[in-house]
């Protein structure tokens, strides 16, 4: 059987600049589901709902499974148009081939549109005691990261530090260059994860940058691969932050 294709659909509080997981958009065995995420302890669509969020108007019901043979109009519309003159360029930034498929370019572009707040990203997978994710820097915009643009190569380790003292979030992670410099965050939708595998469980890990585009909106600069092993105890942990896999195969 082959593993399903996920991600996660973001939601931001634009007042507070929150972020949570509402949603899965899976792909498996060719068919497309999307159903809400009200198994996540924390920034799931549970607590969206008591900080703004209202559901997706495509997708009312928050206790369904939505299944189709195509990608949902509503997230189709996400992707760059194929008729666009510049759409081999997109391709090619994205480090896409010509067979990608519409969930290719849905993680790669994150879906975002200027008229609302959503955003795809990729999940956490976890098999076997080794877990690995990637995202984007979050607040890049606000720290260092343009003042070392320059220096940062792909390849380069980076160190995700716990910052106890944040008066937002007790549980954020920072991201910094092996100088030191701040480049920003790890996203709140990660972080938990990243805060218990640090604080808690003694897990390991190595994080280096993935991806570099200069020219890219602030929250798209720079893209970090993580890779690491979960400890026992990370392992009994880890069924309240990330998506079951299992789950996914079988709703």
């Amino acid at each position: 059987m082959s593993r399903p294709f996920v991600l996660w659909l973001i939601w931001q509080n634009e007042r507070t600049r929150q972020r949570y997981h509402v949603g899965n958009l899976v792909h498996h065995e060719g068919k497309y589901m999307f159903y809400y995420e009200k198994h996540a302890k924390r920034r799931g669509v549970i607590e969206a709902l008591k900080n703004g969020y209202h559901l997706h108007l495509a997708f009312p019901d928050v206790n369904k499974v939505y299944v189709s043979e195509r990608l949902f109009g509503p997230f189709e519309r996400r992707l760059p148009d194929r008729r666009r003159p510049d759409f081999q360029e997109i391709l090619r930034a994205h480090g896409l081939s010509d067979d990608y498929t519409n969930m290719d370019l849905l993680r790669a572009t994150v879906g975002r549109l200027a008229t609302d707040t959503y955003e795809f990203v990729p999940p956490i997978y976890v098999y076997g005691n080794e877990f690995d994710f990637d995202f984007y820097i979050a607040g890049w915009r606000y720290y260092e990261g343009e003042r070392v643009l320059d220096r940062l190569q792909v390849g380069d380790d980076v160190t995700l530090q716990l910052e106890p003292t944040n008066e937002k979030d007790p549980k954020a992670v920072v991201v910094l260059t092996k100088q030191g410099e701040k480049l920003g965050y790890v996203p709140a939708f990660y972080s938990e994860f990243m805060f218990r595998l640090i604080d808690e469980s003694g897990g390991t890990y190595k994080a280096n940058i993935q991806f570099i585009h200069p020219n890219a909106n602030p929250q798209l600069k720079v893209n970090v691969y993580v890779h690491g092993t979960l400890t026992p105890t990370m392992k009994k942990l880890q069924r309240d932050m990330v998506h079951d896999m299992e789950l996914v195969v079988t709703v």
